[in-house]
């Protein structure tokens, strides 16, 4: 009986052997310049991906110098030959914390539900959020 088995997979290793064949050296050639283009492409996404991110640390400089300018003399709306860039302005609350949240449900023991809820979620400070933007200019393809 093993020896039935053992000569099983020996033919199944066999047949599985027999019916995959090796490819020629015209498809290996091939698989090598494709191998060697899809670096090459790997190469450029990655040296892309470098010169994005040191661009956007220029830009992200530049943002802070614009968007000062805008809000010291209250520009709202600047139009260029590239789009606009706008201004905005927003009182936000201070997002809670988790540690704010446990130490209020302690602090208010005796409290529970929507009374809880809204010692904990209501009164949070505000801040005032600026930021600026680019607008382009939607162009219009129908006639």
């Amino acid at each position: 009986m093993e020896k039935d088995n053992n000569s099983s997979t020996t033919e199944f290793v066999n047949n599985i052997l027999d019916n995959n064949p090796e490819p020629s050296s015209e498809e290996l050639d091939t698989l090598k310049t494709l191998v060697n283009e899809w670096f090459k492409f790997d190469e450029q996404i990655r040296k892309l991906h470098i010169a994005t991110k040191e661009r956007k640390v220029h830009q992200k400089a530049l943002n802070n110098k614009i968007e000062k300018f805008m809000f010291d003399y209250k520009y709202k709306d600047l139009n260029t030959q590239y789009g606009r860039i706008k201004a905005n302005e927003r009182n936000v609350k201070i997002p809670v914390k988790m540690s704010e949240i446990k130490q209020k449900i302690l602090e208010f023991k005796d409290l529970s539900g929507e009374d809880l809820l809204h010692e904990i979620f209501s009164d949070r400070p505000t801040v005032l959020k600026k930021n600026i933007r680019r607008v382009i200019p939607q162009v219009n393809l129908q006639i």
